[in-house]
C-alpha cells in the first residue's frame, strides 16, 4: 500500500506477520538518518532525510498510520526531515531492499 505524505511516500506491506515499511520521495534519494551527532527527541522514532532535494520540504503534522494490527504516527519537521514514530510494543530493524532502506516492524509478543 502506497500512502502520499507532504513530499514523502510512505510504501507498507505486511508479510509473515511482519509490517515491511520503505520511505521514497521524488524530491530525491531517501536514507535513513544516522547521524550521531542528531539528538533524538523519543527512544521509538527513526529519521528519515532527502539527499540534496530538489526542492524544500514543507513541515506536516502528525498523523496516525494503521495498517491490519501495526500503526504508527509519522510527521515532517520544519528541516524537512520525516519522523516515524512507532509503540513500545514493536521491535524494529534496519535493512536495505532493492536498494532503499527499509524498516521492518514486529510484535514482540503476539497481538491481542
Amino acid at each position: 500500500m502506497k500512502i502520499s505524505f507532504g513530499a514523502y511516500e510512505i510504501n507498507a506491506h505486511e508479510l509473515d506477520n511482519k509490517l515491511a515499511v520503505q520511505v521514497t520521495s521524488e524530491f530525491g534519494k531517501v536514507h535513513l538518518n544516522k547521524d550521531e551527532n542528531r539528538e533524538s527527541d523519543f527512544p521509538n522514532e527513526v529519521c528519515f532525510t532527502i539527499d540534496n532535494p530538489s526542492q524544500k520540504v514543507e513541515a506536516k503534522g502528525l498523523k496516525r498510520f494503521a495498517f491490519g494490527d501495526y500503526t504508527f504516527i509519522s510527521g515532517i519537521n520544519y528541516k524537512g526531515e520525516f519522523f516515524l514514530f512507532y509503540s513500545v510494543l514493536l521491535t524494529i530493524s534496519k535493512k536495505v531492499i532493492d536498494g532503499k532502506d527499509t524498516l521492518t516492524l514486529a510484535f514482540l509478543k503476539e497481538p491481542k
